[in-house]
C-alpha cells in the first residue's frame, strides 16, 4: 500500500557537477575564496501534507 508521502528532490547530478567543478578550481589556483552553489528542490506534495492540526 502507498503511504503517500510528501518529499524534496535534489539534482544529484547537477550537485556532483558543482562538487567538481568547485574541487578542480580549488586544486588548480591553491586555496581560493570559499564558493556556493544554492539549487532549487523540487517539492512533490502528497498524502503526508495538510494543515496543522485544529486548523
Amino acid at each position: 500500500m502507498p503511504i503517500g508521502l510528501t518529499t524534496v528532490r535534489r539534482d544529484a547530478v547537477l550537485m556532483a557537477e558543482y562538487a567538481v567543478r568547485f574541487a578542480v578550481e580549488r586544486l588548480g589556483s591553491g586555496a581560493p575564496e570559499p564558493r556556493e552553489a544554492v539549487l532549487d528542490p523540487k517539492l512533490t506534495v502528497r498524502g503526508t501534507s495538510g494543515p496543522p492540526p485544529g486548523v
